[in-house]
Formats: C-alpha cells, structure tokens, sequence
C-alpha cells in the first residue's frame, strides 16, 4: 500500500479512532478529510489502517456523512468481536497474525475492510491479549496476559478505591449537619484502606508509602489544607484534636502485652511471701518518702539520724530486681521501654501499675524490701564511710515537698539533712561540678484541652531529694566499680565552654552555660562525670521508672545474695543497646510533646508583649529566650538597632501553631 489517495484511512488522535479519506497527497504526507469534517496532514506511520474503499459521495459534506457511517458501522462490529475467546481459539499457534487472517477467525460469514478495521480496534482498546504494531498482530503469551489481567485488576480497584475515597472525604468535609462524620459501623474496605493510609501518612508524612496516595485523594476532593488529613482522623473520631503523634512515630507502647499483664498478676500474688529473704530487718528506722501528692510510684525513701558526732544518711530503695527473671517479659518489656515518660497530659509508665503504683511502691505505713544505702558524714558534709545492705523497711511517713520545705525553714531535723546536702553539693562543686539550678516549666490542662505553662524553681526539699538520691547512685558506682562487676556508668566530658562558677544561681548565665554543656555516656567503663564531680556514677534509685536502675539493682542485688552478679558483661553491653534505643525514643517524644502544649499555650497570647532577654546577636537574626518560660525564638535583626547580651527586651508571638510546630516571634 505505497499509495493512499482516495482510500479510506483510520488512524489514532489520543485515544479516538478516525476515519478518514485521502484526496491529495503533499510530499511526505497526506492530506485527510475526516469523519469530523476536519482536513489535516499526516504521514503514513500514523495510519493503522487502509482500505481500498471508494466513496461515492462526491461533495465534501456527502463524504464527510459517508465516512461517519463507515465509523458507525466499524464501531458497531468492534463490539461484536471477543478477544478473548479468540485469543484462547488460536492459542498454541503462531505468534505474529496479519489482520486479515485474524478477521477470518474473528467473524463468521463474509468479511470487509470494516471488518478488519473493527477488529484492530477491538485489539486496541483491549491492550491485554493482543499487540498491534506496524500493521501485524502479535499474540501475547499466557504468563503476559495473565500479568496484565492482574495489572488490570489491580488498576480498578485502585480507581474504583479512589472515587470511593473522594465521596468519602467529600461528605465528611461538607457543611451538611446531618452527615455522619464518624466512620460506619461495617466500613467498606476503601474506606478502611483510606483511613489507615492517612494514619500512615500522618505519622511518616513523606515517607509514608501512601504519602503520594493520600495527597492525590485530598487533591481530588478539592482540599487543600496542609492539616486536612490530621483533621480527617479528628473528625471520624478515631483521633482527638491533641493526638499525641509522637508516641505512634517512635513505636511508645502505650499499654502492656498480654504476657507482660499475667506475670505482673503473678507478681502481685506472691509480693507476701517474699518479704523475709534474707534481708536486714530495719522496720523500726524511722523512714519517709518525700514526694509531689499525686505521685503513686515512689521508689524511694530516706532516714537520718545522728550516731555520736556523725550523721547517717540511709537512702532506701525499693528492691524489685531479683523478683524479675531476666528472661521474663515482664523484664524484656522494661528494658525496651527503657524508662517512665512522663508528659504533661499523660504517663507512660514502664512497668504495669499494679505493680509501680502498688506492689512495689512504698507507701506510708507499708513493710517492703528494699535496698539500702547508708552514708555516714561528719559535721562538714565529709564522707566517712558507707554500706549496702538488703533490707526490710516500714514506711513512717510520706511528706509532700511543700511540707518538706515548711519543715526545712521551721529549723526541723530535716534542716540538717539539708545543710548536708549543700555540704555535699558544695563538694562536688570543688571538684567542678556544674549543678545549673533552671527552673523547670510545669503543665496545667484542664478537661476543654486548655493549657497554661509556668516555670517552677526547685526549693529546699527537691534539692535535698536530688542530693541525696546523687549520693546513692555515687556510692552503687563505687560498689559496682571495686568489684569489677559488669556494669553502665554514666559520664559526660568537661564542657565545651566554662563560663560560670558551679555556684553560680543567676538563671541567664546558667542558661548560657547550659548550651554549652558536652553529650552525656552511657557505658560498661566508669569515667568522670564533669556535670556531676564524680569520678564514677550510674543510676540506680529509680527501679520502678528507670531501666537502667533496674538492671543496676539486680547486678547489687545479687552480689550482696550470693557474690555473683545477675547479667554478665556481655549481656550488659547487650543490654545497654536497647536501654539507649529506649531512651532516645522516651527523649524524643518527651520533648516534641513539651514543645507541641507549650506552642499551643503560646497561640492563646499571639500579639501579646511578652518579656525576653537576649541570648545572641547577629548581622541578620537575634535570638531571645521568653522570660516566663525560658524558651528561645528567633527574631529578625533591627537595621542600625544594637543590642547586647542579656539585654531584656519586648516580644509578640506572630505565628504558633502546634500541630505544624511553628512558633514565630517578632519585636514588639
């Protein structure tokens, strides 16, 4: 077919099939009048058909209605032709087909170049069984069409998935009352498709694999707030408006797996029968917890009394760790949460609260095992000597802080203890030790989700508690370390920058001094800890929020038992690695969660003067720390404007919002 003028031509224009004649040819191309009444040129390798076909219509307009007949009538016979059952008629024969040949097979009786023409698009449009190409029809092999059905299948599921998402979307997001906006009782499966795909993606954001499928569902059903999909979850109620994300993104088990609630059970049964294992019967000491009121899981407990010219600290910690099998969930599960995490809406706690909060707590008027250590100072705050013991103990008495703290000014017992403890801290000072007393910022959120933010210096009572529980984990280090048992030490390198004394209580300069403090190790060696003063130090006065004083308690537990420690070295640097693993995720969601209320509190204030001081300037930005809550923003520099360093200042919030963890600040 060198020639086609005059012959009746099909052809393709995106996914339409034309029919055409050819009355000229120009060049390389032809001219065409379609069946559309349209006139173009094309080349030949655009036609997928030709025939010899004469029109007897010799006008334009009586050609243009012949070839829309011709086009009626190959439509027409497309749809008669089954391609499947043709392909299944001629399987097992050759693989290259000429249209004719297919032709014959595809219709009965006398066939046509409609007929062909009809055929070829049936192949066409059907694109699984067959491939036309350059006049010839390949026949594709079984493995192929079955792929392709697959893909087929897949592909309108997909397409069908999303028209059911965006009505879905589109119906949630209306303003009709009368919308059910939560999710239906038997959701469909798209609909619990989409609703997953949007949790994903709202935890992982882009790197969600439904990140591109949830931001083409929005895009269809024409929303466009960057929140939407978060909203989306709020408003079918599976979310609330405070969802905290960060928990989901950082894998925080929120409550206990099933083994984990049986052994605690356990557990708890056999609390009585273990209270006479060989321990030191010191129930008539005079012990007392301090703690804040609606604590529940108090791990530990002091007396102190005065035996000649010399006082006695004893620090009592409540003594869990040889009732934890170390291959027991119970114990795995705490070591892979690490620690208790506690946010300003919620506790995560790291054991079962049958436990913490009751078994194992030591609560005023309770006998309990414990752990002791018992310090012994001369009147300038001067360590003597100390010991470790296993212990039984009565809880006297449990004080708040603030009735601590009454006790401390009214000159009470506890006033000693206190002046200890500054002896203590003043010792370690000498040593360098950087102590950086910052007030801490303390949550309130009532019931409608409304949130206020103060900061809390420490008084007398936190500060001896703190004191006293350093002066245990000190002496646990030097236990563990002169035994050489396997152990984790805590230690941290001198800071990068020393820019005040270790005494020094002005709270701007202590800020400074804290940027510049070095990154805290956790390992199997003891090394000086710079922050602390101390050649040695690990943790262990928190066994019931802390993994890592778990573990040290039952290496200590175990060597005053029988002079063998619980875990070997190796299983201690094992160890270490999920503690680590625990913690970073615990700091994590800690922080975001802090920053997450914190901005939420702030977007209340918007526009409102607040009081700042400067923390550093520069040729294009300033940095300044909010007074009242002891948090940086960065503020454009002021042309020909200068300030100095801790220069208080007038700041506005611009911009705060929470769930996008924005927070602007401009001058005021």
């Amino acid at each position: 077919m060198n020639e086609f003028t005059n012959q009746v031509i099909e052809f393709l224009e995106g996914h339409r099939f034309i029919c055409a004649v050819s009355v000229a040819r120009k060049g390389s191309r032809f001219h065409l009048i379609t069946h559309l009444g349209r006139e173009l040129n094309l080349p030949p390798a655009r036609f997928i058909h030709c025939s010899r076909q004469r029109l007897s219509g010799r006008t334009r307009s009586e050609q243009i209605r012949e070839l829309q007949e011709i086009n009626a009538r190959r439509d027409s016979l497309k749809d008669k032709v089954v391609i499947s059952d043709l392909w299944e008629l001629i399987d097992g024969e050759k693989e290259m087909w000429t249209p004719s040949e297919l032709t014959e097979l595809a219709f009965s009786g006398p066939v046509t170049p409609d007929h062909e023409a009809a055929l070829i698009r049936a192949i066409i449009e059907d694109r699984t069984y067959f491939k036309f190409k350059e006049g010839m029809i390949r026949a594709l092999t079984e493995e192929k069409v079955r792929n392709l059905l697959e893909l087929r299948a897949r592909e309108q599921k997909r397409l069908e998935r999303i028209v059911t998402g965006v009505k879905w979307l589109e119906n949630l997001w209306s303003d009709n009352p009368d919308t059910k906006k939560s999710p239906p009782d038997n959701m469909e499966p798209y609909i619990a498709f989409w609703l997953n795909a949007i949790k994903d993606y709202c935890v992982s954001g882009q790197e969600s694999e439904h990140a591109m499928a949830v931001r083409s569902l929005f895009k269809q059903a024409g929303i466009s707030d960057i929140n939407a999909p978060f909203m989306t979850l709020v408003r079918t109620g599976i979310w609330d408006e405070d969802e905290n994300l960060d928990i989901l993104r950082h894998g925080i088990e929120i409550s206990f797996p099933e083994p984990v609630m049986r052994q605690a059970e356990k557990l708890v049964q056999r609390a009585s029968s273990l209270e006479n294992d060989e321990c030191e019967d010191l129930t008539e000491l005079h012990t007392f917890t301090i703690d804040a009121p609606d604590s529940r899981d108090l791990d530990d407990a002091l007396s102190f009394r005065k035996i000649g010219d010399r006082w006695e600290i004893g620090i009592h910690i409540t003594s869990i760790g040889l009732q934890i099998d170390p291959d027991s969930p119970l114990f795995k599960n705490a070591v892979n949460r690490a620690t208790t995490i506690y946010l300003p809406d919620q506790i995560i706690p790291m054991l079962p609260e049958m436990l913490s909060n009751d078994t194992w707590s030591l609560m005023e008027g309770t006998v309990r095992r414990a752990i002791s250590f018992f310090v012994n100072l001369d009147g300038q705050g001067r360590i003597v000597n100390s010991r470790i013991t296993r212990s039984l103990i009565r809880i006297s008495r449990r004080l708040s802080y603030e009735e601590a703290d009454r006790m401390i000014c009214e000159k009470d017992t506890l006033c000693d203890l206190h002046r200890l403890c500054l002896d203590l801290q003043a010792h370690r000072i000498s040593k360098g030790a950087l102590p950086l007393p910052i007030p801490e910022q303390i949550f309130r959120i009532d019931s409608t989700g409304r949130v206020d933010v103060k900061l809390s210096r420490p008084g007398p009572a936190r500060f001896l508690i703190a004191e006293c529980m350093i002066l245990a984990n000190m002496v646990a280090a030097d236990f563990l370390r002169e035994r050489h048992v396997p152990a984790l030490y805590r230690s941290q390198p001198p800071p990068q920058q020393r820019i005040i004394r270790g005494d020094d209580t002005d709270i701007k300069a202590n800020f400074r001094q804290r940027r510049f403090l070095s990154r805290g190790n956790l390992g199997p060696k003891p090394d000086f800890h710079a922050g602390l003063g101390l050649e040695a130090y690990t943790t262990i006065t928190s066994p019931l929020r802390r993994g890592l004083d778990l573990v040290m308690q039952q290496q200590i537990a175990s060597v005053l038992r029988d002079g063998t420690p619980l875990h070997t070295e190796q299983e201690i640097e094992n160890l270490s690695i999920y503690l680590q693993q625990g913690l970073i995720a615990a700091a994590a969601v800690r922080q975001a969660r802090h920053r997450y209320w914190l901005i939420k509190h702030l977007a209340a204030k918007t526009g409102i003067p607040l009081n700042a001081w400067i923390l550093e300037t520069g040729n294009r930005k300033t940095i300044a720390i909010l007074t009242d809550y002891l948090v940086p923003v960065e503020l454009s520099a002021r042309h020909g404007e200068k300030y100095s360093r801790d220069q208080d200042i007038r700041v506005k919030i611009t911009k705060a919002d929470s769930r996008a963890n924005i927070l602007k600040a401009g001058w005021y």
